[in-house]
């Protein structure tokens, strides 16, 4: 597992520090897990290259509440998509919008056990409006199936339930007072330990369809939520197989009488008994250890944490140095001698950005002196600005509420060849949108002719995008935006605002805080930016009040909060390491192409680099081999983590078009997305290390 030291600036590895001129070796993980089977557990061939973690396990390694699943060969992808029993059999884990993790699956179990009836099954949400809006989309979607099948006759009424269940644990009835935790007064039972599930029952074989809710707007539940519910429902939280696993297989059968066999037996209920109760103590010390010794903040000052969450996002969306405002976090500083001591890289001192090392105490005081601090010196931008979501899709979904709010009935322009799900939200919530896929200077003379024949509702990008790497213009797409009394939604995840400074140019930055803001890849998170130099800005943000819920949990903030205090840092490493890489991968000779923003569209991209005399670049690009074999065999060899998701600590790669349009191979090849593409995250590991693994696995291609 990687580590990376926020005060040394130094990645360690296997628990010793990463050398120069490093073997293979020194890039892998102390997961246990180099070798397994290349199919499904079948013998693997003496030539094929060992993996670093098996198929379908966690990425990171051992961790619950991963982000990403290890798919280590091209054939396993493949398999995923087609849904091979070899790799389905197999998935321990998944990317959690796509795959549900095991602890949301046992929570969604016990809710079909309890309120389902015969043939129905059910997702979870958070809020009623989420539940409604989920019912909806079901009732909708599956109405306009029936009339599309011309069904004969008219097609029944689709009968979908909802049910709430009030979290409210019969342990805190019975026990003792002082066996309750402290400083838990009504509103914070309410909200943290007796939330409300709300639950959506429906037909079983609409299922898919409400799947694809979850996946297309990120308003499921979160990983840590279930496990909160779980733990309040007093389900033992067992790993499948475990000795104390309650499967059928597990169970004492007897001979005679009634309640000695089945779940019944006196050997079952004990089993029940004893993992509930090995599970809560080993949550409560982890929890202790976490807070006392480690580096996360209490749980009961969640609502402070995301407001330290917002500050840092804010500090670094506006014009000062971002390692001067991730220091200053906002709360203002005494006088210009203490600004320049608090930007110091080796600090963070300043109210709400926390050194890793810490006590809980130490910054709990910091949260509280961050409040009482009146904000300064940060023109425009405030944490009054940023909204917190509990993912990136969830964060996009909801602007485009917002813009649907704003511009009723009105299409709004895909800009440039985006990640699915940004195009699938616009296309299938709402009147629709255009799609100018290509985002280059033809495009927006096809933008600027579409703004002049019918309303646009909003133009949304990315910057660069996911996984060309491209750059749109977005000084003229802004002017001709508003122009046209258009918006303008930003999305910089890729180019992160580190390093780059889009906001002048938009009226709403997204970014998705699950990747490089977090880095752990451990938890998910969204946020939104308003422009207040934007005319649209009090607009906005009525409709936001009208639309915004906060439904970011309180144990994913904490983890969030905790990720992110080395953000610059990790940052600054990871464009180094993936410059190096980029630029030794383009003059390979069985490289036809590297997508990276140096390379394209590049004087676009430095117009707006926070340091445009050096640019930060980020740390993901696309590498297109010069045949398929070639790209099969080099994503076989090579010696990282493999799986979806980016901006992880860990270089992390994937066959994005197989994993993204693997249904639609021709047309995401149509705007220059072939199914060789292979798209590289690149981590904080040393950087002659990474470079020895790549070259490597080139001579294997």
């Amino acid at each position: 597992m990687l580590h990376f030291d926020s005060r040394s600036g130094q990645t360690e590895m296997n628990g010793k520090s990463s050398t120069q001129h490093g073997s293979s070796a020194s890039c892998r993980t102390s997961d246990g897990t180099n070798g397994g089977t290349n199919d499904g557990g079948s013998k693997r061939s003496s030539s094929s290259p060992k993996q670093l973690v098996a198929l379908g396990q966690p990425l990171p390694p051992r961790t619950p509440h991963a982000v990403s699943v290890s798919l280590p060969t091209w054939s396993d992808n493949v398999g995923y998509e087609e849904g091979h029993e070899r790799v389905v059999a197999a998935m321990r884990s998944g990317y959690p919008r796509f795959v549900f993790n095991p602890l949301v699956k046992k929570l969604f179990d016990h809710c079909r056990d309890r309120f389902a009836m015969l043939d129905e099954d059910c997702l979870a949400c958070r809020t009623f409006i989420r539940e409604r809006a989920l019912a909806e989309q079901i009732a909708q979607v599956a109405q306009i199936t029936q009339i599309t099948q011309r069904h004969r006759p008219a097609p029944p009424a689709i009968k979908i339930r909802i049910a709430e269940l009030l979290l409210t644990p019969q342990s805190h009835i019975h026990r003792s007072p002082d066996t309750v935790p402290a400083g838990l007064d009504a509103a914070f039972d309410r909200s943290i330990t007796h939330p409300v599930l709300h639950i959506v029952l429906f037909p079983a074989h609409l299922f898919p369809i409400a799947k694809q809710f979850w996946q297309h707007t990120g308003e499921g539940i979160s990983s840590r939520f279930a496990e909160h519910c779980l733990r309040t429902l007093e389900i033992p939280i067992i790993a499948p197989g475990s000795p104390l696993s309650l499967s059928p297989a597990g169970t004492e059968r007897g001979k005679s009488k009634r309640y000695s066999t089945g779940p019944y037996s006196s050997q079952v209920l004990e089993r029940f008994l004893s993992a509930l109760h090995t599970d809560a103590a080993a949550h409560e010390l982890n929890t202790f250890v976490e807070e006392r010794f480690g580096r996360n903040l209490n749980v009961r000052i969640a609502d402070g944490v995301k407001v330290t969450l917002r500050k840092r996002i804010a500090g670094v969306m506006g014009d000062m140095d971002p390692t001067r405002r991730m220091s200053m976090s906002l709360a203002g500083v005494a006088s210009d001698s203490d600004a320049a001591d608090a930007c110091s890289p080796t600090r963070s001192d300043g109210p709400g950005f926390f050194d890793e090392h810490q006590t809980v105490g130490q910054c709990e005081q910091q949260l509280q002196s961050a409040k009482a601090i009146p904000e300064r010196g940060v023109p425009g931008v405030s944490e009054d600005d940023v909204f917190l979501f509990p993912c990136g899709m969830s964060t996009i979904y909801n602007i485009h509420r917002v813009i649907l709010r704003l511009r009723p009935g009105i299409k709004s322009v895909q800009f440039g060849f985006p990640y699915i799900d940004t195009l699938k939200i616009q296309e299938r919530f709402g009147p629709g949108c255009h799609f100018l896929g290509r985002g280059d200077s033809a495009d927006l003379d096809a933008l600027e002719r579409l703004l002049d024949s019918e309303p646009i509702s909003a133009i949304i990008c990315e910057f660069p995008s996911n996984p060309l790497l491209r750059s749109p213009d977005l000084r003229r797409l802004y002017s001709l935006a508003h122009k046209h009394n258009t918006l303008v939604i930003v999305d910089e995840t890729i180019g992160n605002f580190v390093n780059v400074c889009v906001l002048p140019f938009a009226d709403i930055i997204v970014s998705s805080l699950t990747k490089v803001f977090s880095g752990d890849s451990n938890v998910m998170g969204g946020s939104a930016v308003l422009n207040p130099a934007s005319p649209f800005c009090a607009s906005i943000k009525a409709a936001m009040g009208e639309v915004y819920m906060d439904t970011l949990w309180c144990e994913d903030a904490i983890f969030l909060e905790r990720n992110s205090r080395t953000f610059v840092q990790r940052c600054q490493i990871i464009n180094r390491n993936a410059e190096r890489l980029c630029d030794y991968l383009r003059d390979h000779p069985k490289v036809e192409a590297v997508y990276y923003p140096k390379y394209v569209d590049s004087d676009i991209y430095t117009s707006h680099a926070r340091q445009p005399a050096s640019p930060g670049y980020g740390g993901l690009f696309s590498l297109i081999l010069r045949s398929d074999d070639a790209a099969i065999r080099f994503y076989d060899a090579v010696q990282i983590y493999k799986g979806p998701s980016l901006g992880t600590n860990f270089t992390l790669a994937c066959p994005y078009t197989i994993l993204a349009h693997y249904t639609e191979l021709d047309w995401a090849a149509s705007y220059g997305v072939p199914k060789r593409l292979i798209r590289i995250s690149v981590g904080a590991e040393d950087t002659d290390a990474l470079l020895a693994l790549f070259e490597s696995a080139m001579e294997a291609a």
